[in-house]
């Protein structure tokens, strides 16, 4: 495990976050995780057709913000699905950290539901 302590807790982080409605887009999920501090990257994952995979990733310059967006959206339902959000490499049991998650929060996304 060595002395690298700082990094894993002041490095970048990469989100993971799944069971988004196939409507989001990537300058919605970038709207939405800017509040949070200075992203790499974010970007929803599409197949060769260009359909949406319902997932994204968003990378942080700082685990600090990535750990406050997980805290805050994990499990809030964004275009009426609720976000799974974990961090890249670990079990998605990030979930147990916040309890309730939602706090009655729901967002649309800037685009509401498609029709498919």
């Amino acid at each position: 495990f060595g002395g690298n302590k700082s990094n894993i807790s002041t490095g970048p982080i990469k989100l993971n976050i799944t069971n988004l409605d196939y409507g989001v887009s990537d300058s919605d999920i970038k709207e939405l995780f800017s509040e949070f501090g200075n992203m790499k990257n974010a970007a929803v994952h599409y197949d060769r057709t260009g359909r949406s995979l319902g997932t994204a990733h968003v990378m942080f310059d700082r685990r600090s913000d990535g750990m406050k967006a997980i805290k805050q959206y994990n499990g809030v339902h964004l275009d009426g699905r609720p976000m799974n959000i974990a961090i890249n490499g670990e079990s998605s049991g990030i979930a147990s950290m916040n309890g309730a998650a939602s706090n009655g929060r729901s967002f649309r996304g800037g685009r509401g539901g498609g029709s498919n």
